[in-house]
């Protein structure tokens, strides 16, 4: 049972789970995690905890959706797995599964989820970019501080890394200060900073150069090369000041509450966004995926929308673009679930803020135990972000993009430690570093794609994140 934390709950002595986690740390010589949680009596708010938190100890890392009341807002990292190289969903899932013997919980804190956060770039290969220096393949954290909610509960979870070396009293201390402090933090309002002045704007390629290349994919496709190929582009943004991550993901959560939104922190830079595309989620063996592709506006009024909505829903071309990734889902799900299926009546049109979307929700069932992380290795990168066939359609994207995608639509979410968990597409995204936000859109091009279309396309897609930034 969870104990109830009073905010103003004096520091405890020294327990047996501490003697315990020291004594095993040193039978093993070699570190183990120790974890405790405890109940608010209040659920704070997620995005104000995270501000407190990640200016107190860096490594800020958020995942929030408030239509499911999920969030996980924290900060700092007692324990970091990274990868690179093509190999990083294997390395990391691996990982995780052999730290998941090294973990000791307190408490009889046996039944919440123990949630380990973060994501992966969407390509293993490096172009010797420098504007992702802090965001490796993957990174999976562990936050020394956690506020974890769901629909009924809201509480503070503390890990620390317990050396052999260690003794109680200092594992004790430290976990006091850290419970002490999350406590204020848990108090904490948000401040919105004054909205930077945006200097310049730069699209990486120019316009011109993107569409070009985006007449090259069309080519290609006609000549059945592939069937389709997604082609994104930069909008980088310099402004006066540094720009704020917290009010960004404040803007985004009062956006659309229908999307996932994320965060991580490396360094002073930071990768954010808010998706409305679900990669996969599993909970109890039952896979669930969202299928997204084919876009339009939203339009100036409810007339506007439902006559574009119609649109869309006629539109050949993007049936088309959508059916492509729910076949290749379908697919990449059968060979390890017994049943398949996609809701009925679908595809349907859903709104993420200014777009239209054509959505078909997948499930399954998996044939024996797995791992969400080995679920993301399947499904990554779908034909929403990559193309079809994957294997053409990721050369394809090499030779044409001018830019490194990084950890743009690329996997984020998190694991627990039986192997459930989530993970969403991390599009509609940006990169922060300073004074400077790089923002990143897509488009699934086709045989009947036109290239000036598709770069309206990526400015409508690029149109929430801008509206967040204040640089609309």
């Amino acid at each position: 049972m969870t104990a109830l934390l009073s905010l103003d709950r004096p520091l405890v002595a020294v327990n047996s789970d501490i003697d315990v986690a020291v004594s095993v740390a040193r039978q093993r010589g070699e570190p183990v995690l120790f974890t405790r949680t405890e109940l608010l009596p209040l659920r704070p708010d997620s995005l104000a905890f995270l501000a407190a938190s990640s200016d107190a100890l860096g490594g800020g890392i958020l995942w929030h959706q408030s239509q499911t009341g999920i969030s996980l807002s924290g900060a700092g990292s007692a324990i970091d797995i990274s990868c690179d190289g093509p190999s990083r969903f294997g390395e990391t899932s691996a990982a995780v599964r052999k730290m998941a013997a090294s973990i000791l919980r307190g408490d009889g804190d046996q039944e919440t989820p123990f949630p380990i956060i973060g994501g992966f770039a969407f390509s293993g290969a490096k172009n010797g970019s420098t504007v992702w220096r802090g965001f490796p393949g993957s990174r999976m954290v562990i936050p020394r501080v956690l506020l974890q909610c769901d629909r009924e509960t809201a509480l503070i979870r503390v890990t620390l890394p317990v050396e052999p070396h260690d003794t109680p009293f200092h594992i004790a201390h430290d976990m006091d200060d850290l419970f002490g402090a999350a406590r204020r933090w848990a108090q904490a309002a948000m401040t919105v900073p004054a909205e930077p002045v945006y200097l310049t704007r730069q699209s990486l390629p120019a316009r011109r150069t993107w569409e070009s290349s985006v007449a090259t994919a069309v080519g290609l496709i006609r000549q059945e090369m592939l069937d389709k190929v997604v082609l994104a582009r930069e909008e980088r943004l310099r402004a006066n000041s540094p720009i704020s991550p917290v009010s960004i993901l404040e803007q985004l959560r009062s956006f659309d509450r229908d999307a996932t939104i994320y965060a991580m922190q490396s360094g002073q830079d930071w990768f954010l966004g808010a998706s409305p595309e679900r990669l996969v989620r599993l909970n109890k063996g039952r896979v669930d995926v969202t299928c997204l592709a084919g876009s339009i506006d939203i339009g100036q009024n409810a007339e506007d929308q439902a006559r574009l909505a119609e649109r869309l829903l006629a539109s050949e071309k993007d049936r088309e673009e959508h059916e492509i990734v729910v076949r290749s889902t379908m697919d990449a799900l059968a060979e390890v679930c017994d049943e398949v299926t996609r809701l009925s009546g679908t595809p349907r049109v859903v709104t993420a803020r200014a777009v239209q979307h054509l959505e078909t929700p997948v499930s399954g069932t998996l044939s024996s135990a797995g791992h969400v992380l080995d679920l993301v290795e399947r499904l990554h990168p779908t034909p929403a972000v990559g193309g079809h066939p994957q294997d053409v359609a990721l050369r394809v994207i090499k030779e044409l993009e001018n830019f490194d995608r990084g950890w743009y639509a690329g996997p984020f979410g998190w694991t627990d430690l039986d192997g459930s968990g989530e993970f969403a597409v991390a599009i509609r995204s940006a990169l922060l570093s300073g004074n400077t936000a790089s923002l990143f859109a897509g488009c699934g091009i086709v045989e009947d794609s036109v290239p000036a279309a598709e770069y309206d396309e990526t400015c409508l897609k690029l149109r929430p994140m801008l509206a967040a930034l204040g640089a609309l």
